[in-house]
C-alpha cells in the first residue's frame, strides 16, 4: 500500500533502498510508502494529499 503526498520541495528522492531515485518538483503528487511519507512530512518536504472530501488517497 502506498499513500499519495504532495511534494513541497523540489529534489531527488528515494522511497526504498532497492529502488532507484526519482526527481520531483514542487506541487507534484507522488505515491510513496507510509513510512517515507511520514519522514518527508516530518522534514516539511511533503504534505499528505487529501481529496475534495478531506480523505487520504491510496495507490
Amino acid at each position: 500500500m502506498k499513500v499519495v503526498i504532495e511534494i513541497l520541495e523540489s529534489g531527488v528522492y528515494r522511497d526504498q533502498a532497492w529502488e532507484g531515485t526519482f526527481l520531483s518538483t514542487k506541487g507534484e503528487l507522488r505515491a510513496v510508502t507510509p513510512s517515507y511519507a511520514a519522514q518527508l512530512i516530518g522534514q516539511a518536504k511533503a504534505a499528505l494529499y487529501l481529496d475534495d472530501h478531506g480523505e487520504m488517497k491510496f495507490a
